[in-house]
């Protein structure tokens, strides 16, 4: 494969806190990159500087031929424009045809949220609205921070089957995330950032080199009261717990009745 994006010695600081610390990697035209690792640790800044999004205290960014970037933030940002009508003008400014909208509305289960004005939409709505907006007219380069955290099964398998499509056609991902599902499904390689060093996790299964917690998806029951660590998310309720406390956790939904709706392994 061809050389995409050279990271010469390039280190990132934050109020005197080194995040990126003298890394120099080659990365190559076609791969799928996951970086993982705990909040902080530096994969969101390590997506804005290969998108030339921040300045780098030292080192250089090398591209080795002209790009362009898709860009998915962690957090998406609302406004006053309705979905639809938002998304309608990145049609009309990609040259998208607007039936390429309708069709991801449906594939994301946004119907319903087509006349919502974005300042009204949930997070998790939004990010949706991010991604469907980096799917209508991919660039040569697709970086995804934290793209569907939070997210239902089902929008997380829409995603990996539109995000593999655009791999076949050899297009550049670059995505930060938790969910061990997506590094799996969507990655060639997975890289942590461990004090500010590029490590590469030679193979996520063994789990070994990073901490494995896990989401766990209980149903909504108005006749039931939730543990303060439940947070709502659409008809149910999630929380994170770790990996030696998930059999006790399981046990404790039963015995009290919970219908569980879904674990999630993350990184």
């Amino acid at each position: 494969m061809d050389k995409l994006i050279t990271l010469e010695n390039v280190t990132k600081s934050y109020s005197g806190k080194t995040v990126i610390d003298s890394i120099s990697y080659d990365f190559m035209k076609g791969e799928s990159i996951a970086f993982a690792g705990h909040n902080g640790c530096g994969k969101s800044t390590m997506l804005k500087i290969l998108g030339g999004l921040i300045r780098i205290n030292q080192g250089q960014v090398l591209y080795h031929k002209k790009v362009s970037f898709s860009y998915v933030p962690e957090k998406f940002p609302g406004n006053e424009l309705t979905m639809q009508k938002y998304l309608k003008y990145v049609a009309d400014m990609e040259g998208v045809p607007f039936a390429d909208v309708e069709t991801l509305i449906q594939d994301f289960f946004l119907d319903s949220m087509r006349h919502t004005k974005m300042k009204n939409m949930s997070k998790g709505s939004l990010q949706k609205v991010g991604v469907i907006q980096a799917l209508l007219a991919p660039h040569d380069i697709l970086l995804l921070d934290e793209p569907l955290s939070g997210q239902d099964m089902d929008s997380q398998e829409v995603f990996i089957d539109k995000v593999n499509q655009l791999r076949k056609k050899g297009i550049t991902i670059f995505m930060s995330c938790h969910e061990k599902k997506l590094m799996d499904e969507l990655s060639d390689q997975v890289f942590t950032i461990n004090e500010g060093k590029l490590e590469r996790l030679e193979n996520t299964h063994t789990k070994s080199q990073v901490k494995v917690h896990f989401k766990v998806y209980v149903r909504k029951d108005d006749k039931m009261t939730a543990w303060p660590e439940m947070v709502p998310l659409n008809n149910r309720f999630v929380f994170t717990v770790k990996e030696e406390d998930l059999q006790e956790t399981v046990t404790r939904i039963f015995e009290e009745g919970w219908e569980l709706a879904g674990v999630e392994e993350y990184i």
